[in-house]
């Protein structure tokens, strides 16, 4: 019992430092210039993917539709907690992060999405991400769209998930798009779907 009350614990002090903030120490309604580099690297423009010296130098930059600077980056291994966290990961779940910063430097979004490349054991667990998604922000109160299968995909032993769910809270929007099917007709490896994509949104008027 007290083995597993410990390990519990480790489990909740990872997921808090994960999920710190909104993603470690970023969080959206925060000036670019007042989140530390250290720790993050390979920051490069989402589209263009244009390296930069560090994301004060969004400016770089080309604008989207939305009049937001685009930039990705990765999580420096060198300031790894451990094996478990080697990688762009959340809460163990290998991603793609960017942020959306507006042309006065503060961070209007928080955006991050499955890593199709990662390995096939992550990918299949991709899917999950919801679970930590609503221990960290509580699993009440959200609003979900569920979309209606369609005609080619296949349902995973009971389970067929392609929904989009949303939530307030504070100051922000969090965003979570949930899939887990076969594509195509096909229950090949190849033909798996297990995605998610997660947006927190800086809302101030809400």
């Amino acid at each position: 019992m007290k083995i597993l009350l410990f390990f519990l614990k480790i489990n909740i002090l990872l997921l808090s430092y994960v999920f710190s903030d909104d993603i470690r120490n970023i969080f959206v309604g925060a000036y670019i210039k007042d989140i530390p580099k250290r720790g993050y690297t390979e920051f490069k423009c989402f589209s263009s993917k244009l390296k930069l010296e560090s994301w004060t130098k969004f400016s770089k930059c080309k604008i989207d539709k939305n009049n937001y600077y685009l930039v990705e980056f990765e999580y420096d291994e060198r300031f790894a907690l451990n094996e478990n966290f080697e990688g762009t990961q959340i809460s163990g779940h290998p991603v793609i992060i960017y942020l959306s910063i507006n042309s006065n430097g503060v961070i209007e979004e928080i955006n991050a999405y499955s890593d199709q490349s990662a390995p096939f054991y992550f990918r299949k667990q991709a899917h999950l991400l919801w679970l930590r998604v609503y221990n960290r922000y509580g699993s009440e109160e959200w609003s979900c769209i569920e979309r209606l299968k369609d005609e080619k995909h296949i349902t995973i032993g009971k389970k067929y998930i392609n929904r989009s769910c949303s939530k307030l809270i504070d100051n922000k929007k969090i965003t979570l798009d949930t899939k887990f099917y076969f594509k195509n007709n096909n229950k090949s490896k190849d033909n798996l779907v297990s995605r998610s994509f997660l947006k927190i949104k800086f809302q101030p008027n809400i």
